[in-house]
């Protein structure tokens, strides 16, 4: 048994991603170039469910990217290899860039002469800076895009296989659906007078029919490489996102796919800090009538389901637990809003049961409006 262990390969261990800024006078030599590295978070799509590589001892597959314009090189290496091997190339080239490039030398070239010339597809709708540490000459700008933006089609299929690795249950879209909307965020780098563009992230979205005459814009990729988290640029993102939706007439709501719970605390703090400015929860009190969730939902382009968690939490925050009406007033409002959202599957349950179940449920929503709180 120990003999086969030596053979196979946990697949998210030995893809390196590297981020490469090949700038002028940085040459072959890798200690001459700027290179960020990190590993991918998911690999199952590509090597299945144990992410596990079969046949090579000291495997190591290096997944080079130009910085800013995302121009790839694919290698790899390994001390021994075993003839039944897997094919790793063929078992990852339908989510790499249809253009990687397998010649090293080749790469550098294009990503020096990219690092010069690149500069973001799309209209460049915001920007901001920031004081993180490293980040003193940048600038971040966001660009919005389509799939009928000129480079951008080209583009997305050098950046979609980021998703594959960083977001859980992510898949390939369809880029020939027009309907799609890109927002890039880029940082931009001026040195001894010149303009250098890294990718920083990105998100896009699709609109749905609301009745009558009015659209839902459901968020479905939402992605900071690793190099930039941690830093705000989320938050950033987030923010530019609501901003463009609720300065559109057309834009009724704005929804998320399947959102991770990375994303779902992204989207409360900045869903209770805006809610919280625009004075949504001055004076509050349970109950909370549903007509007025309906209301702030309706005003803020938010689902009533996030509305009655920001409520939730804003009545948590300023709780006092020693006083059993108001503590009781508040596990109310929860546990009916709980009831309704699983009622399907409670009513399945006999009284005892489902009484016992929703508290437990409930008592785990308030454990985490603390977390949620103490992020804020």
């Amino acid at each position: 048994m120990n003999s086969l262990k030596q053979w196979v390969t946990n697949s998210s261990e030995a893809i390196n991603i590297r981020l490469v800024k090949a700038g002028p006078g940085n040459g072959d030599d890798e200690d001459e170039q700027d290179i960020i590295e990190f590993n991918p978070v998911y690999t199952y799509p590509m090597f299945g469910e144990q992410e596990q590589i079969f046949g090579y001892k000291d495997l190591v597959i290096n997944l080079e990217f130009a910085s800013g314009s995302l121009a790839s090189c694919f290698s790899m290496g390994y001390k021994d290899k075993k003839p039944t091997a897997d094919k790793i190339y063929a078992t990852m080239k339908d989510f790499l860039p249809s253009d990687i490039i397998d010649n090293h030398d080749m790469f550098i070239q294009t990503a020096q002469r990219d690092y010069k010339e690149f500069r973001p597809m799309g209209t460049k709708v915001a920007e901001y800076t920031t004081n993180h540490e490293g980040a003193e000459n940048s600038v971040f700008e966001f660009y919005k895009a389509t799939f009928d933006t000129p480079r951008f089609l080209e583009y997305h299929k050098r950046l979609q296989c980021f998703a594959i690795f960083f977001i859980e249950g992510a898949s390939l879209i369809e880029d020939t659906d027009e309907k799609w909307q890109i927002r890039l965020l880029f940082e931009r780098v001026s040195e001894n007078g010149q303009d250098t563009y890294n990718f920083v992230g990105y998100c896009n979205m699709y609109p749905y029919y609301y009745y009558p005459d009015q659209i839902r814009m459901r968020i479905s990729q939402f992605l900071i490489l690793p190099p930039y988290q941690q830093q705000g640029h989320g938050s950033r993102m987030y923010q530019s996102l609501y901003n463009d939706f609720c300065s559109r007439k057309e834009i009724r709501e704005m929804t998320v796919e399947d959102p991770n719970d990375d994303f779902s605390d992204l989207r409360d703090k900045n869903d209770m800090k805006h809610l919280t400015a625009k004075g949504v929860f001055k004076d509050l009190q349970a109950p909370i009538k549903n007509d007025r969730i309906e209301q702030v939902a309706k005003e803020y382009k938010l689902t009533k389901r996030q509305v009655a968690r920001c409520f939730e939490l804003a009545l948590l925050k300023n709780l006092d637990k020693r006083n059993k009406a108001q503590y009781k007033a508040f596990r109310l409002q929860v546990k009916g809003r709980l009831y309704k959202h699983n009622a399907e599957a409670l009513a399945t349950l006999d009284k005892e049961d489902r009484i016992e179940k929703l508290h437990e449920t409930f008592l785990g929503v308030e454990e985490d409006y603390h977390r949620i709180l103490a992020l804020l």
